[in-house]
């Protein structure tokens, strides 16, 4: 009874080897391909998903570094501070989804004091960041700090595609 099941078992592979006339050795390399291609695959896909990433943070830290001292050069001249860094930004990464991006803003006035103005609740996309009294509070030799994140969508590694924030804070002194 036990060399009948012997012989059911071994029908299959036999078939398959009479089908792609495979002897013991030749479908070797084919199998492993088959399991390694996987693998080689989700590895480099992560690795050019963390490539995009780390542009993509590079590209948020020069935008909101080039915003912040733009705010701080402009001062006493721009009514709204936080509408002008959400423009500058924009203007700063053309093609980009503007409802990703979201804003945080700290001035300090002269007596030390510092005001934040966050984009809680807003919608990045419509312009509503605004802090119209924040322009009264730009001080000379103050500092100005700005933080934007914006949400990246990772390249979708075995269907699995995360997001997560890039953040980038910079600051500088009113002129």
């Amino acid at each position: 009874m036990k060399g009948q099941w012997k012989k059911v078992a071994a029908l299959p592979i036999r078939g398959a080897r009479s089908v792609w006339r495979l002897r013991s050795d030749e479908g070797g390399a084919l199998l492993e391909f088959a399991v390694a291609l996987p693998l080689l695959m989700t590895v480099l896909t992560g690795a050019a998903s963390f490539t995009m990433a780390f542009y993509s943070l590079q590209e948020v830290e020069n935008a909101t570094a080039g915003a912040v001292a733009a705010i701080a050069a402009e001062q006493g001249t721009v009514a709204d501070p936080c509408a002008q860094a959400q423009t500058l930004v924009q203007a700063a990464l053309p093609g980009w989804t503007t409802s990703k991006l979201s804003y945080s803003m700290t001035i300090t006035d002269s007596a030390g004091a510092a005001h934040a103005y966050p984009s809680s609740g807003m919608t990045s996309g419509s312009g509503t960041f605004s802090c119209t009294a924040g322009s009264a509070q730009l001080a000379a030799t103050e500092p100005v700090t700005l933080t934007v994140k914006y949400t990246y969508s990772w390249l979708p590694v075995l269907a699995f595609s995360p997001s997560s924030p890039l953040s980038a804070s910079e600051t500088s002194m009113a002129d």
